[in-house]
């Protein structure tokens, strides 16, 4: 599913958990969440931002490392495809890796970011449970939204059923299930707002780079 966001390009797709180790991949970082449930060394900060999260990883040999080298394989078609999709050159070369994983099943809370030193990001909800979990809600990148008097009226006014009525919005969450992935430029800022559960929810995140001729 394409679609556009604010105006900017998003690519809903799955992908097929039989393709790849997905069960080797969740045992590793339940592991690592149950050493540690709360691990945030990027946060700067006054969020307090609270999750399992991966960054940093490769300086900490307390965690172990998850093995993405069959996942990762499986990520070059839905790239290929946004980007054709979104009318890129079929000769253009890019380059992608996944930086990171989250992982929650506390209340807790993902500060708003968005992904620099790259053009398009990539989430992959390895783990999720839809009654449970929360998705990812994305922000608006119109200041606007912020001062709009009328905001109020106007959601109430238009029926927002797709995304083409994003405008009228300072937020946005897709109906999310397990296996989903979005594609999307990284300068679109999101966070998270996890919910108690009793199943663990576990996002992987990618950055994808153009490379030049």
């Amino acid at each position: 599913m394409y679609n556009l966001l604010w105006g900017l390009p998003v690519l809903k797709t799955k992908i097929d958990p039989k393709e790849f180790n997905k069960k080797n991949i969740l045992n590793t970082i339940e592991k690592n969440y149950q050493k540690k449930q709360v691990r945030q060394k990027w946060s700067k900060s006054l969020f307090k931002t609270d999750i399992h999260h991966s960054l940093g990883d490769d300086q900490n040999s307390e965690f172990d490392s998850p093995d993405y080298s069959e996942l990762i394989k499986c990520y070059e078609k839905p790239i290929k495809d946004y980007l054709k999709t979104i009318n890129f050159q079929k000769t253009t070369k890019f380059k992608y890796e996944i930086v990171n994983y989250t992982a929650a099943k506390h209340v807790s809370f993902m500060e708003p970011h968005l992904h620099i030193d790259c053009e398009f990001s990539m989430i992959h909800y390895l783990k999720f449970d839809n009654k449970q979990n929360s998705p990812t809600v994305f922000m608006s990148p119109y200041s606007f939204v912020d001062y709009w008097v009328s905001k109020k009226k106007m959601q109430e006014k238009v029926k927002i059923d797709n995304t083409m009525q994003s405008w009228s919005c300072g937020e946005w969450q897709y109906p999310t299930e397990e296996d989903d992935c979005l594609i999307f430029p990284a300068i679109l800022k999101h966070f998270v707002k996890n919910k108690k559960s009793d199943d663990l929810r576990v996002v992987l995140s990618s950055n994808i780079s153009i490379l030049e001729d």
